[in-house]
Formats: C-alpha cells, sequence, structure tokens
C-alpha cells in the first residue's frame, strides 16, 4: 500500500505526541469579536472573511457562550470553528473545542480540555490545542488519537 506524503507526515507527528495540522494558506486580516469586556453572548456566530478577498469566508465561529474577559482575551463555551478553502457551501475543516480562550495579540485560541479537529478524511482528537487563526494552523498536543479515512481510495491511485 501507497501512502501519500501528507499522510504520511501527519500520521508521524501523531505517532510522536503531537499533530500540526494546516487547512490552507495564512488568512489575512484580524479577527474582530464586537463584544464588551464583560459582555456574554449566548449563541455566538461570527464570520470572518479573507482581508485580500473580502467576500471570502474564511472562518466562521460558533460557541455556545462568548465572553470578553480582557481588552484582549476572549472566552469561549462549546467552540466550533469552521474552516473554509475555496467555497462557503461547506467547511473543508472543523475544530470543536468545550473551552477556549482567544488572544487577539498572538491570534491563538489555545484550550486545555479534550480538542476535535475534524477534516474531509480524517478526524483527531488530542488533550490539548493550540489554533492560530491567522495561519489557519493548529497543534495538537498528546495523546492524540487519529483516524484516517479513504486510504484505501488514495492509494489505488
Amino acid at each position: 500500500m501507497q501512502f501519500s506524503l501528507t499522510r504520511t507526515l501527519l500520521l508521524s507527528a501523531v505517532l510522536c505526541g503531537g499533530a500540526h495540522l494546516r487547512a490552507g494558506e495564512p488568512v489575512s486580516g484580524e479577527v474582530e469579536i464586537p463584544v464588551a469586556i464583560g459582555q456574554v453572548l449566548k449563541g455566538m456566530r461570527l464570520p470572518h472573511y479573507d482581508k485580500a478577498n473580502p467576500e471570502k469566508l474564511s472562518l466562521r465561529f460558533n460557541a455556545d457562550s462568548a465572553e470578553r474577559t480582557s481588552e484582549k482575551q476572549f472566552s469561549f463555551q462549546g467552540l466550533r470553528i469552521e474552516i473554509f478553502d475555496q467555497t462557503a457551501d461547506k467547511a473543508t475543516m472543523e475544530v470543536i473545542l468545550s473551552e477556549a480562550v482567544y488572544d487577539r495579540d498572538t491570534q491563538l485560541l489555545t484550550s486545555t480540555k479534550q480538542a476535535w479537529i475534524k477534516g474531509e478524511q480524517f478526524e483527531a482528537v488530542g488533550k490539548q490545542l493550540e489554533f492560530n487563526s491567522k495561519t489557519r494552523s493548529s497543534r495538537l498536543l498528546g495523546p492524540v488519537f487519529m483516524t484516517i479515512t479513504q486510504m484505501e481510495e488514495q492509494a489505488s491511485r
């Protein structure tokens, strides 16, 4: 069976205790969350568009609740981030976190609770997660478990 280079690298990263997963090219522009300090939003759904192409949806934050804890930090409960590549019809990847904190300065979303990253051909679950909204890259920390689907279909090509 022949593995693609991407799958081999992903599998190697998982076996070494951490997975670095990328959904595409960097996103330009800061993620703006229009919430006053101390304010809690229930059922938040916040789109983020690419600065270079303002009509292209890049990310969409969906949260059961979001609170602005300071000028630079936001706290989320029940957060799901949808990541889009070419079209906004269907997310190419999702990041799912029960609790998370987003820092506007570093553009890092961190979670010390269990995290899921779901793509079209894989699902990864880790103990902790760091998600960079600028580069759209995620780092799962272990133990990490990954399931890769459609491997036979890819190997037969």
